[in-house]
């Protein structure tokens, strides 16, 4: 993995030291006295038709309407997975509207005498609120145009505005006289310092140091992308950072792949098993993920998971980044960890394959009667408004047998199999559950009315040991036989009704990229 030590950590050193060391050049030294001494020369007549002109601007550069618009760019940043991008930025707008405010009540520094009798010119002068505003959106822009690798050309020209801009809001507060010419450039250093502050915390590289790791001298290396396109937001920007990291590291053009309605990445896996691809990168949420290592199964070619799903419960327990450009700086520069692939039947039909977990009863009717347009709203919130209307759900009676044993009879109200231990919020529910164990741990919740929930809940998160309400046993085969039809899922898609149900685990199948 590269090192994320990188650009905004220096900066923000920088930074912080200039703006500490003009601070105490400015408040206790006399040394700017002669240039802040020019502030005390009258500005333009706010009244005058260029006054006015400089007004306005004042109001539309105000600190309210800059963060406005970063806060609109985080939004923009967050639908595309840009997760510590939006992070920074959204940290960025609390840290300098409270870092600046905190240093004018520290400081009162009064504004000069001539100031124009605005309202973009009231309260106390020291640092300018306008500039810190400005320069935390002009950095934070930058960083998002060299994160989603917009073309040269493009940084170049943006990047030339927002100085433009940055100059026009300088010139602007001073022609007004609204602060003395050294509040000005304090404002610009304590943006500066919070913009590369934010980045760093949020763990944003826009430039990187140390080495990248590069193909040994030989034949070339391919990709694929295979990508379920209902969960891209933005398909420019995603294919640019795709193929901004496969040049970077010297690899070809990848190979790009669409997942379909009718086929869930099956067919386009062995696509890419055919060409023999050097590594495939999977985007999409549990579903396409568990489709594509089934069809890569004991091929050798490593998959990275770029998550794009809701739960990405796969990604969370191998920890892989939810943020897309740290997982795609996995996928290249990670290790290999082979996992197992858990496949299931129902009812002797065609064979279904689990990376994460299946489970029969409540489990399924959760997911069945979850609203899709509020999940795609309030994400795995989804999940327990839907758990809440089906606590009342009867149990079902069932035979279980574990690696050819005698059957076991009981009467759960969800039979669980687990691949992994943990759900949304890193929850162990099954903490014992191995991806690289080569078994599958079983899980059965069976609540005698629906008060129990409560304490099985408890035991469940408390790692408690079993009692009547929850057992778990670990096999390498399980099969659950049912009086009635019983609803399953797999990963999280409802599959069904079945009778029986046949697992099985292929050990160690495929190998995911992970830190």
């Amino acid at each position: 993995m590269r090192t994320r030590w990188g650009l905004a950590h220096v900066a923000a050193g920088v930074t912080a030291a200039a703006f500490a060391l003009w601070t105490w050049l400015v408040l206790g030294t006399d040394v700017f006295a002669a240039i802040d001494a020019t502030s005390q020369r009258p500005g333009l007549d706010p009244m005058g038709a260029r006054g006015q002109v400089l007004a306005a601007i004042a109001v539309v550069t105000t600190p309210v309407v800059v963060y406005a618009t970063l806060a609109g760019v985080t939004s923009w940043a967050a639908r595309r997975r840009l997760h510590n991008l939006a992070w920074a930025m959204g940290l960025s707008i609390p840290l300098a509207w409270g870092g600046g405010q905190l240093v004018k009540v520290l400081v009162q520094r009064p504004r000069p005498p001539t100031a124009a009798p605005l309202i973009t010119a009231e309260g106390w002068s020291y640092p300018s609120a306008h500039m810190v505003a400005v320069t935390v959106l002009a950095v934070m822009m930058i960083a998002a145009m060299v994160v989603t690798r917009r073309p040269r050309g493009t940084v170049v020209l943006v990047t030339t505005g927002l100085l433009a801009l940055w100059w026009i809001v300088f010139a602007d507060r001073w022609w007004l006289r609204a602060h003395w010419f050294s509040d000005l450039i304090g404002g610009g250093f304590l943006g500066g310092f919070v913009a590369a502050l934010s980045l760093a915390v949020g763990g944003v590289s826009v430039v990187r140091f140390g080495p990248v790791r590069r193909p040994a001298s030989g034949r070339p290396r391919h990709a694929a992308v295979i990508i379920n396109p209902t969960k891209i937001a933005d398909m420019v920007v995603f294919r640019r950072q795709v193929e901004g990291e496969c040049t970077e590291r010297g690899w070809e053009p990848p190979v790009w792949l669409e997942t379909e309605v009718a086929d869930a990445g099956a067919r386009v896996a062995k696509v890419a098993r055919k060409r023999k691809v050097d590594l495939v990168l999977v985007a999409g949420g549990d579903g396409t993920v568990r489709t594509v290592c089934a069809a890569l199964a004991e091929s050798g070619i490593p998959v990275g998971i770029l998550p794009l799903g809701t739960g990405n419960l796969l990604a969370r327990n191998l920890g892989v980044p939810l943020d897309l450009a740290d997982a795609l700086d996995t996928s290249f520069d990670g290790n290999a960890q082979p996992v197992d692939i858990v496949q299931l039947r129902a009812d002797g039909g065609d064979p279904q394959y689990s990376m994460v977990m299946a489970g029969m009863g409540l489990d399924a009717k959760i997911m069945s009667e979850t609203n899709l347009d509020l999940k795609k709203v309030v994400g795995p919130a989804a999940y327990f408004m839907a758990g809440l209307a089906t606590l009342n759900t009867p149990p079902f009676r069932a035979m279980v047998t574990l690696d050819g044993n005698a059957p076991i009879a009981r009467t759960p109200a969800v039979a669980l199999i687990a691949n992994v231990g943990h759900v949304q919020g890193q929850i162990a529910i099954v903490p014992d559950a191995l991806p690289d164990d080569g078994l599958v741990d079983v899980m059965l919740a069976s609540p005698e009315r629906v008060g129990d929930w409560g304490a099985i809940a408890t035991r469940v998160l408390t790692r408690a040991a079993d009692h009547p309400g929850v057992e778990r046993a670990q096999a390498r085969k399980v099969a659950i036989e049912t009086e009635e039809p019983v609803p399953f899922q797999v990963d999280g898609d409802t599959i069904g009704t079945c009778t029986r149900l046949d697992v099985t685990v292929r050990p160690q199948a495929i190998q995911v990229m992970v830190p």
